[in-house]
């Protein structure tokens, strides 16, 4: 019997221990809980950080990914396909812009959405911007438009339109 008093003794202690050991699991979860929102904050914040990082140092190096201002426009009167430095001075200003990202999104005009992709082509890479449709006023997307790529460095790119007249873009790096 005392055997069995010390076990209902036991037992009878054991019950504030329980609610104590709970009460310590319940603010350890939720403490964990805090710490996971915290943590997934802080990953989203990061992950926005690093998107703008990313876009604001899009013009690092040689390559298509940046803001894009067109500062010529020049025809190709003799039609062999590359610009001569006679069609470059008789060229006209125009207003113009693509910028290009990383992801392959792009805008153009700051006004339209779309996308790009650079090709290989017969030797020649080759570039196509397609404009998303303008919902409400087009049933569908615009064909894409289509530019040899004549040359492209870190501050300059040049663009050949391959359809209509032979039309050359000369864009400058913007940034």
């Amino acid at each position: 019997m005392k055997f069995l008093n010390g076990y209902k003794n036991s037992n009878s202690k054991k019950q504030p221990m329980k609610l104590y050991n709970t009460f310590i699991a319940v603010i350890i979860l939720i403490a964990c809980n805090d710490n996971k929102a915290a943590k997934e904050t802080s990953v989203a914040n990061t992950e926005q950080q690093a998107a703008t990082t990313a876009e604001a140092s899009q013009p690092s190096g040689d390559g298509i990914v940046g803001f894009w201002k067109l500062k010529l426009e020049a025809y190709d009167d003799n039609e062999n396909k590359i610009l001569d430095e006679e069609e470059r001075k008789k060229g006209i200003k125009n207003n113009y812009t693509y910028r290009f990202n990383a992801d392959g999104s792009c805008q153009i005009q700051q006004m339209f959405k779309g996308r790009f992709e650079e090709k290989t082509e017969g030797g020649n890479k080759v570039l196509y911007v397609y404009r998303n449709r303008v919902v409400g006023e087009e049933d569908k997307d615009p064909a894409p438009d289509v530019y040899r790529i004549i040359s492209m460095s870190k501050n300059e790119l040049v663009l050949l339109e391959r359809e209509g007249h032979l039309t050359f873009w000369v864009f400058e790096r913007v940034g």
